[in-house]
């Protein structure tokens, strides 16, 4: 009886014990729980008020175009005017001008950093492009206005010309679970949606670029730039030759010859393994001086 008497306090302290540990591990497990669903519901948060800023600037960049256009090709309120001299060229003659759809006075307005605007046929790109000049990379997490989000911006690099002058110009998006920035990119890895959707435009202020998709495919995650000097003629079909190697998800226009005395556009984006990228990549076959909306036509 002695000895029981004296265990079962000190059994009872070692029950009580783990009952406190359990609860312990319990509470701090909840707190975890509910630490990573806030973080959830927070990323959530971002992406829809990234998504829905983008919408929003792409609608009032259009609409400011369109309302620009309307009031500079609108006619005078003057009397009838005077035919025109006969010397003056007639209408066909004058040169023809590709029209630029967003209003650029506004884009850069907003964020200087903004060098165009690209949009891929058939895909969710349509999106300013933002020029990262930054050591850091500034707009891979950062909007066009500079806010923090994991969506990033569709953004290029200072090793390119902001021109897009360059044999080939890389333009990075995110490929976003929401299907946002560069994730419809993807597409291109089906061969009918690449057959029948083959068109990149790149607007900048006084010009549009267009670009034929000519190859989609995975690649080790190198730098296109950096790793692949196209200084010269030979590098830069060293360049285009390395790009037919690739088997991963490659699909190629064998229509299209691409030379060294080309200019090409490569839009890069991730996938699940961070050892690789996707790439999509268009050869320039015109560029043209764009209209303001704000100039008038001829």
């Amino acid at each position: 009886m002695g000895l029981a008497g004296k265990t079962a306090p000190s059994f009872y302290r070692k029950m009580n014990r783990k009952k406190h540990v359990y609860r312990v591990i319990s509470l701090v497990s909840l707190l975890v729980m509910a630490v990573a669903i806030l973080s959830i519901v927070y990323m959530l948060f971002l992406y829809r008020q990234s998504n829905r800023a983008y919408l929003e600037l792409a609608q009032a960049a259009r609409e400011r175009a369109e309302a620009q256009a309307a009031e500079a090709l609108a006619p005078p309120e003057t009397e009838t005017p005077e035919p025109p001299a006969e010397t003056e060229q007639p209408d066909a003659e004058k040169p023809e001008y590709a029209v630029i759809p967003v209003d650029f006075d506004y884009l850069t307005g907003l964020n200087k950093d903004i060098a165009g605007w690209i949009e891929v046929e058939g895909t969710a790109v349509d999106y300013p492009i933002l020029y990262d000049a930054t050591p850091t990379r500034f707009y891979l997490n950062h909007t066009h206005i500079g806010a923090y989000s994991p969506y990033g911006s569709v953004f290029m690099l200072s090793e390119n010309a902001r021109d897009f002058s360059d044999f080939n110009t890389v333009v990075y998006g995110h490929n976003m679970l929401d299907g946002s920035m560069f994730a419809s990119l993807h597409n291109f890895e089906d061969q009918t949606f690449f057959d029948e959707h083959d068109t990149i435009m790149v607007f900048l202020p006084g010009r549009v670029l267009c670009y034929r998709v000519f190859a989609a495919y995975r690649t080790d995650n190198l730098n296109q730039i950096v790793n692949f000097p196209t200084d010269t003629p030979g590098d830069r079909q060293a360049y285009i030759d390395r790009i037919y190697t690739h088997t991963e998800k490659a699909i190629f226009n064998p229509d299209i010859e691409v030379t060294s005395d080309d200019r090409i556009i490569t839009l890069s984006t991730c996938i699940a393994n961070p050892a690789y990228r996707y790439l999509v990549q268009g050869v320039l076959i015109s560029d043209r001086e764009g209209i303001s909306a704000t100039a008038p036509v001829g």
